[in-house]
């Protein structure tokens, strides 16, 4: 199991969101404790970062594997978040 660390940038996203989207993030999120385990994708370019997908949203994250850490970068909707990596 892998330690999931959220940006503060993240928490306060996921704040502005509605209950419904909120949620499914969430649970998206949680899921990162056993990061390659449910499907994912590999970003081109970068190494151990990773996207998944929560409807229009998507939330990258990059795999620490020696230290047992998930560090979730910026989850925002698809046309928007690549800009932010």
């Amino acid at each position: 199991m892998f330690e999931v660390r959220l940006h503060r940038r993240v928490l306060k996203f996921l704040e502005r969101l509605n209950e419904k989207h909120r949620k499914r993030l969430i649970s998206a999120i949680e899921k990162l404790s056993d990061p390659l385990s449910h499907p994912y994708e590999k970003l081109k370019g970068r190494k151990n970062v990773y996207r998944i997908a929560a409807g229009n949203y998507r939330i990258i994250y990059h795999v620490d594997k020696w230290n047992g850490v998930v560090s979730v970068l910026p989850v925002d909707k698809r046309e928007r978040v690549y800009e932010r990596v």
